[in-house]
């Protein structure tokens, strides 16, 4: 994978994490609508185990990789 498309994937996996922790019961947004913010927690936690999955799959050269760039 080229550094660029592993840039993009390190920012949305970042991203990610970041509004699954605000999802959390403590949280703000939590107590305003319970139930979609769980649903938009677990999204995100699946949407990070999918990004871990492509990340696994894809081989992690530039030669390799130049169709998915």
């Amino acid at each position: 994978m080229k550094a660029q498309a592993l840039k993009k994937l390190d920012s949305a996996e970042r991203a990610v994490h970041h509004l699954v922790a605000h999802c959390c019961k403590e949280g703000r947004l939590y107590r305003h609508n319970p139930k979609l913010v769980a649903q938009v927690s677990r999204t995100g936690k699946w949407l990070l185990n999918a990004m871990a999955a492509l990340r696994q799959a894809l081989p992690c050269t530039k030669e390799t990789n130049r169709e998915f760039d």
